[in-house]
């Protein structure tokens, strides 16, 4: 249910990322987490956003990283970076520029459950040039934080559900070169999913555990190849991506091509679809993924 109304939502905000008006509500998790006084959550999210913003249009970019570190949690600072590299403008505006009838238009509207919609338009009296972007703000260390920011290609969805906290963690079955491929990718996606602070590392102790030397090192020279080329960091070659999102996660199938390969697709947002194929060795008598290639 979850993923039909997640293509519901990004089918209608597909034609025109920036211009979206749609507002989709995912339902909360099981989590129970205290509620953030409205009124105090609020002037945070606009306190960030005007200083962000102004910063934006007439200071450095070298002082937008230090309103980051004061406003947003940690793990929301890495994952923006993330999200950069994969769509190309800056998520926390949604865009690559800012000008001042966007500055003037800023509003904070409560949504409920810790959440809350910053709105902007590119021109005073044009409602198609309407950008809506949901964040969601926690209580850390006794400070108010903005904890998640709804990437792009969810368009106007918000609720718990989107920052998958309660995904079950499996461990790496070893009982066949399906069940690691499969169970491996469980592992890899939903860490990403969820979120944490020092992704990247916890990632890396996932991959020297689970790929052969020959995989890791397909692995880090797609990361420096695309990195030269395109000069993105966070390429991710196992997904074929810079970041992942747990609504993708229903669309991922595991297709056998012989005994020890597979091809693995996932269907990201809009028409996106990744394809990588992965083959499963023996390796100092477990099972290892030992080549990475993905299908253009």
């Amino acid at each position: 249910m979850i993923f039909l109304l997640f293509l519901f939502c990004t089918s209608l905000f597909s034609a025109n990322v920036h211009d979206s008006q749609t507002v989709c509500r995912i339902g909360a998790t099981d989590v129970v987490q205290d509620s953030v006084p409205e009124q105090e959550a609020t002037l945070v999210v606009e306190g960030f956003y005007r200083s962000y913003t102004d910063n934006y249009l007439y200071g450095t970019h070298l002082k937008g990283e230090e309103i980051m570190k004061k406003y947003l949690t940690k793990r929301l600072i890495e994952k923006i970076d993330r999200m950069v590299s994969a769509i190309g403008v800056n998520p926390i505006i949604r865009a690559q520029d800012f000008n001042e009838t966007a500055f003037e238009t800023l509003k904070v509207k409560p949504l409920g459950d810790n959440w809350y919609m910053v709105n902007y338009r590119w021109y005073e009296n044009d409602d198609s040039s309407n950008t809506n972007i949901p964040l969601k703000v926690t209580l850390v260390d006794g400070r108010y934080m903005i904890d998640y920011i709804t990437p792009i290609w969810s368009g106007s969805l918000y609720g718990d559900t989107l920052l998958c906290e309660n995904l079950p963690l499996h461990p790496i079955e070893d009982t066949s070169p399906r069940a690691v491929l499969e169970s491996f990718y469980e592992a890899y996606t939903s860490l990403y999913s969820s979120m944490p602070e020092g992704l990247i590392t916890q990632l890396e102790a996932l991959r020297v555990a689970h790929l052969t030397p020959n995989a890791q090192k397909q692995f880090n020279q797609a990361s420096v190849n695309m990195y030269e080329l395109d000069r993105v960091r966070n390429y991710d070659l196992l997904i074929d991506y810079f970041d992942f999102d747990c609504l993708w996660i229903p669309s991922m199938t595991y297709t056998p091509l012989s005994e020890n390969t597979f091809q693995v697709s996932y269907v990201k947002w809009g028409n996106l679809v990744s394809t990588i194929i992965i083959e499963i060795i023996e390796f100092d008598g477990e099972y290892k993924i030992d080549s990475i290639c993905v299908e253009k």
